[in-house]
């Protein structure tokens, strides 16, 4: 099926959030792959990996660490089960849970309330009408399952019967723009986990949760998973160590529940992040204003379509091809500078992002407009509907062979300013610089989504810190957003088991220097056309 402009946009949020999981179940690539074993899990006695003074780890406090359930577990499952929710177990006929699941569109809205202790880092999500998918889903074999809503929000759970005790939490990411190409969706939809089988078949139990809202939320997404795990421990018991993993905003999510909640996981895993939660908003609000000033004029028309053909003046991509302009040309020297420098896999990386990068204006140009005009130098205030962007410090600059005049670009392009309280708001803002527990993080080098800045900037930030010890960045030489091999994806998640078990941290990439040469050692395989492709 060929799919409009319009209609790839659309879905190219949703596309960015799942991509990694086509990766990791092998639809990224045809070739077929053994998987990585993972290590045995750490026992009570084995010592933790951190390197800088850790607290405590709640969960391991609360719950006695056992080889498998009790005896008794998948009886605690029966009871647990309340009417908001449905647990299945696989290979059993269950005739009166099939006909509820038929009966029902969508499931009863849970009342169920975060413990009183803990905080929520976004306590006053504005709900609209959301249209919630169908959380019920089938078992695989040897695995139960439990599905249902918590105050609007659906979530998953997946369950094997032996069980090691561990829980991964999965946040998925983005969600794309909605029919009609004006702003972001409204339905509220599950990614779940990548490669079932094999986390279900090395015992561990998963959940997920579709958030009660979409739009770049990492922080309503920590309070929603959380809120899951809560009801798992309702299900079995308190897993002894929670893993938090994702792709996209849900590297977002990883990060900050690291960040803000590190009693509640062991270790975070990050694929392709939107690392720094608000900072990628920064880099797209910069984007449109970078080539607002190159064509001169704003876009006529608020929807993806008038954002599309206001980019005609830089360009336009198709499956293949970037046809760049020579203000085009200029804009993507601005972009690759911007963005970490010259490295591999960027100008095809710049051609799949091209059409998604302007559609999403769909979500910036409106606060643009409501300002005034667009002046030489102006500075736009971010209204509270997005998150809290700011770019009145960032100096741009580019090879000096565009021919750009650097000074002029930086006195006249348009500025984007937040209030600073929201700006810190670990929520919706910044990062803080702490990280008491082990990320691991993934990035495609010609990723232009969420490029490889982000990861530097901040990999720099822990090292002003001192905790830089718990970040491993390790970078692959590929174009495009989460676009990892299943054997580069299922590797990263084997490594953050094994940081756990033996306390030793995997290896990684310095992103502080040229990035050009970065990625050799995590990439499998390399690009046919990749200079540094071994044997090459």
């Amino acid at each position: 099926m060929t799919l409009s402009r319009r209609q790839f946009v659309k879905r190219s949020g949703w596309l960015a959030g799942g991509a990694v999981a086509a990766a990791l179940v092998g639809c990224a690539e045809d070739e077929q792959v053994d998987r990585p074993q993972l290590p045995p899990t750490q026992t009570a006695e084995q010592p933790g990996p951190n390197p800088q003074p850790v607290q405590p780890q709640t969960q391991q406090q609360i719950a006695p660490q056992r080889e498998r359930p009790d005896p008794d577990s998948a009886e605690q499952v029966e009871q647990a089960s309340e009417t908001h929710s449905s647990v299945q177990q696989a290979g059993v006929e269950q005739p009166a849970a099939q006909a509820q699941k038929q009966e029902r569109a969508s499931p009863q809205p849970a009342r169920r309330e975060p413990p009183a202790e803990r905080r929520l880092l976004v306590p006053d999500v504005v709900r609209g009408d959301h249209e919630l998918q169908d959380p019920a889903f089938e078992p695989i074999s040897g695995a139960r399952v439990d599905f249902g809503e918590i105050d609007g929000g659906g979530y998953r759970i997946e369950l094997p019967e032996e069980w090691n005790g561990e829980l991964v939490l999965w946040a998925h990411g983005f969600r794309g723009l909605d029919d009609e190409g004006t702003g972001i969706s409204r339905r509220l939809t599950f990614d779940d986990i990548p490669a079932r089988d094999v986390i279900i078949g090395q015992g561990f139990g998963w959940a997920t949760s579709t958030y009660r809202v979409n739009g770049c939320v990492p922080g309503v997404g920590v309070d929603d998973l959380l809120r899951v795990k809560d009801r798992f421990a309702e299900l079995a018991r308190p897993p002894r160590r929670t893993y938090i993993a994702g792709g996209s905003m849900g590297g977002a999510t990883a990060q900050l529940m690291a960040q803000e909640f590190p009693e509640e996981i062991a270790a975070a895993l990050a694929f392709c992040p939107a690392m720094g939660n608000v900072w990628v908003v920064d880099y797209t609000v910069a984007w449109h204003a970078l080539a607002h000033w190159l064509i001169g004029e704003p876009p006529e028309q608020m929807d993806v379509d008038g954002m599309l053909e206001w980019a005609e003046a830089l360009g336009t991509a198709d499956v293949s091809r970037l046809s760049l302009s020579p203000l085009g040309e200029q804009f993507a020297a601005l972009i690759e500078d911007f963005t970490g420098g010259e490295r591999w896999g960027f100008a095809d990386g710049l051609r799949q992002q091209w059409d998604i990068a302007f559609g999403l204006g769909v979500t910036i140009w409106p606060d643009i407009v409501a300002a005034g005009p667009s002046d030489l130098g102006a500075v736009i205030p971010v209204s509270r509907e997005l998150p809290p962007a700011d770019t009145r410090e960032h100096i741009y600059s580019a090879d000096p062979a565009a021919g750009i005049d650097l000074q002029r670009l930086n006195e006249e392009v348009i500025r984007f300013a937040s209030d600073s309280d929201r700006r810190h708001d670990p929520g919706v803002g910044i990062p803080t610089g702490t990280l008491r527990v082990p990320l691991l993080a993934m990035k495609t080098t010609g990723d232009l989504f969420t490029p490889i800045h982000l990861d530097r900037d901040y990999q720099v930030m822990l090292q002003e810190s001192g905790w830089d010890s718990n970040l491993v960045v390790q970078t692959v030489r590929r174009a495009g957003h989460c676009t990892f091999s299943e054997r580069e994806a299922l590797s990263a998640f084997t490594r953050i088991v094994s940081w756990l078990s033996f306390g030793l941290a995997p290896a990684g990439d310095d992103l502080q220097g040229d990035l050009s040469l970065v990625g050799t050692r995590f990439t499998d395989p390399f690009d046919e056309d990749d200079p540094l492709r071994p044997g090459a």
